[in-house]
């Protein structure tokens, strides 16, 4: 019997993981999804709940999780820096904390946080949001967490209005990050985040667990410890990017994309084209790596855009492709 049970069990182990690799495999080769890079509106929701209380505006319902406390209480704050004052910011960010950034012509710093607790009780989440508070101390404005836990009971929602060419450096290991319309120098980490950069056109710098970036100019490089998604803007790009991620490396371009790009990847078959310009595509193994280039109108480096997964793939699409 027992030699009968492993000779069952083996099968069925090996079939599990051939279905477990078929899943990852189709998901490394599939392409960006494209509302990753929507433009949503941004929302700034400040407002306490209790049992029977309605949430939103008057005459809304919101769907509530199953799993949501009864009980939510939260602080609101605003902040004013003048450019004058601070040439340059630099955000810093405990757990539960989260950050979006839209750059625009003004000529100040102006800052909208919202700290939020949740409990079975009122006292339950006064107590968690006491926990969460907005500090400002120069050119540093800093989210604090007093426990330092991931807590999703306990959030500080930090919506920054900004000018737009001024140096922008964001630390937040573990708070996801939204960046738009941001023409200065940029550094964003968020290591074990999200950090999705939308149309800024100066020298971004990018450490985050999957970073998002679409844009049509910079100097840009980014680094992830899953997946990076690309999208470009228009049929040049106007400078150079840099993407290189342990896992996926995805990129939608417009028909008639005429800007370089070489890919580096472990195995031939890590590298998924099916974009316009695959037929274009030049292949070499080089250093071990196999490396793809397409040389556009041959007006730039082949490096101007440069990809890199070492264990997953790089994947290239057009905008709109219908699998």
């Amino acid at each position: 019997m027992r030699l009968l049970c492993s000779v069952v069990l083996v099968p069925l182990i090996a079939v599990f993981a051939c279905s477990a690799w078929d899943r990852t495999r189709k998901y490394d080769q599939a392409p960006a999804s494209e509302f990753l890079f929507d433009r949503q509106p941004p929302t700034f929701e400040c407002a306490d709940r209790s049992p029977g209380q309605r949430d939103g505006n008057s005459g809304e319902v919101r769907l509530r999780a199953g799993n949501e406390p009864p009980y939510a209480l939260t602080r609101s704050e605003e902040l004013h820096l003048p450019k004058s004052e601070v040439p340059a910011l630099t955000i810093t960010s405990d757990p539960s904390g989260r950050i979006a950034v839209n750059g625009n012509e003004r000529g100040d710093w102006s800052m909208r946080f919202c700290s939020r607790g949740e409990g079975n009780s009122q006292a339950e989440a006064y107590q968690q949001l006491q926990d969460i508070s907005m500090t400002h101390l120069g050119s540093v404005v800093s989210i604090n967490n007093l426990s330092r836990s991931i807590n999703p009971y306990t959030t500080g929602s930090l919506l920054l209005a900004a000018p737009a060419d001024a140096p922008t450096i964001i630390h937040a290991s573990y708070a996801p990050v939204e960046v738009r319309d941001m023409s200065g120098p940029l550094r964003v980490t968020a290591s074990h985040a999200r950090a999705t950069i939308l149309d800024t056109t100066g020298q971004v710098d990018a450490d985050a667990f999957v970073v998002d970036f679409a844009g049509s100019q910079g100097k840009v490089t980014l680094t992830a410890e899953a997946e990076i998604n690309l999208k470009m803007m228009a049929t040049k790009f106007d400078g150079t990017i840099l993407a290189s991620a342990q896992r996926p490396v995805r990129m939608l371009v417009p028909v008639g994309f005429l800007t370089s790009v070489q890919a580096m990847v472990n195995r031939a078959q890590d590298f998924v084209c099916r974009a316009d310009l695959c037929s274009k595509v030049k292949a070499e193994k080089t250093t071990g790596l196999y490396v793809f280039t397409y040389t556009g109108d041959g007006s730039a480096n082949p490096e101007r855009v440069h990809l890199r997964s070492e264990q997953a793939t790089v994947v290239i699409d057009n905008i709109g492709r219908k699998n």
